[in-house]
């Protein structure tokens, strides 16, 4: 988000476009969404590209045919370099195309759930029950993070019911809840807004990536592959800098009539070159070669999944098919899942091999169950070199 929490404008979305006033910091929509639910999430791995996969995977066997009209959006809380946690946004119905209307031309517009404006009220751990003109919202975050997203009809119910059913789903999920913030949309000036807004930017300043907009999570998967490529390119750099170390190594070596004088020149380019000492330096040098990415083959749980979430993306049956669980290992990986018959099962089978996977017959157990449907058992490797 362009700007700091101090520059930052907070529009409660009123059924229309907001206007286009001149204003220099960036700008945060909040949206009272009716149809959108919320999974925690926690990967021993981060960027947005790679938790989206696992989440596809993840979430359209669910889903089935209506898994085109859902948007997965994660929202990061903690990212690490190997680890991540947050939650995901499920957003159903026709509520993106209005969002997309409402924020249009308006590139600096992040979009939020309305009530997650309030989130620093409760220290980022507690309920909020928000209500406006015809709904009631709550929201239950855990450190920071949706746990529970909510809502119901103003006339259908009260805050009191809402408060109550609140505590005791927060209670059987073996959290709690000690702060309690109620608001009402017909009692809450502008300058409020601004203020609670404000003070959750500050408080957690994850929030400022938090965009419920299509356009919002694309910008940040494209901004993670200019940042994946920027690391390829320094990765490549390193490996011309062993390779050279190597060459200078071997001349060294050739040139000197000694060979204890030999090895002592090559320790000392090795540390020179990487600040470190090596008793085995041209072996280090080889080590770390492998180390930045020149390898034969890609066996990382990120390219394994990559791989078969293309071949899951051109599966024609896919609600014909379901993978259950995926077993990852360097080696091989083991996929269970159950099918509605063999020929969708061979098809997913053919898939994988189409994306550089070796899925032979012998590694393929299939069996029947009661209904008629097939239980499967595939083991893959990465066959082929890349």
């Amino acid at each position: 988000m362009r700007g700091t929490a101090g520059i930052c404008k907070f529009t409660l979305f009123d059924g229309a476009a907001p206007p286009r006033v001149p204003f220099s910091g960036g700008r945060v929509l909040l949206y009272p969404f009716r149809s959108v639910s919320v999974q925690g999430f926690s990967y021993p791995f981060s960027g947005i590209s790679r938790v989206r996969e696992v989440l596809k995977i993840k979430f359209r066997p669910l889903l089935g045919d209506s898994s085109d009209r859902v948007a997965i959006i994660p929202f990061f809380v903690n990212s690490e370099r190997k680890s991540s946690s947050g939650c995901v946004f499920l957003l159903f119905g026709d509520e993106n195309d209005e969002i997309e209307a409402a924020i249009s031309g308006d590139d600096g517009c992040h979009v939020w759930p309305a009530a997650l404006a309030f989130a620093a009220e409760i220290d980022g751990n507690g309920i909020i029950l928000w209500t406006d003109d015809e709904c009631i919202t709550t929201v239950w975050l855990d450190n920071w993070v949706p746990k529970l997203y909510k809502t119901v009809d103003a006339s259908s119910s009260s805050e009191e019911e809402e408060e109550r059913a609140a505590i005791e789903y927060v209670a059987s999920q073996g959290g709690s809840a000690e702060k309690i913030f109620l608001l009402k949309k017909s009692e809450t000036l502008d300058s409020d807004v601004q203020t609670y807004g404000a003070r959750t930017l500050s408080r957690c300043p994850a929030y400022e990536q938090l965009d419920l907009s299509n356009r919002g999570a694309n910008l940040l998967e494209r901004r993670e592959h200019a940042v994946r490529s920027l690391f390829r390119t320094t990765k490549l750099s390193i490996a011309f800098g062993a390779i050279l170390l190597l060459l200078s190594g071997g001349i060294y070596a050739l040139n000197s009539s000694v060979e204890g004088s030999a090895g002592e020149e090559i320790r000392s380019i090795y540390s020179s070159s990487f600040g470190e000492s090596s008793p085995q330096p041209v072996t280090s040098a080889m080590e770390k070669l492998r180390t930045v990415g020149v390898t034969v083959v890609d066996t990382s749980l990120y390219a394994t999944l990559r791989s078969v979430s293309a071949a899951w993306e051109k599966l024609e049956v896919s609600s014909d098919v379901y993978i259950e669980t995926m077993r990852y290992g360097s080696e091989n990986t083991d996929i269970t899942g159950t099918a509605r018959s063999n020929e969708s099962i061979q098809r997913l089978r053919q898939l994988l091999e189409a994306e550089g996977l070796s899925a032979p017959a012998g590694g393929l157990s299939i069996g029947t169950i009661p209904g008629g449907d097939f239980r499967f058992n595939m083991n893959i490797t990465r066959g082929g070199v890349r």
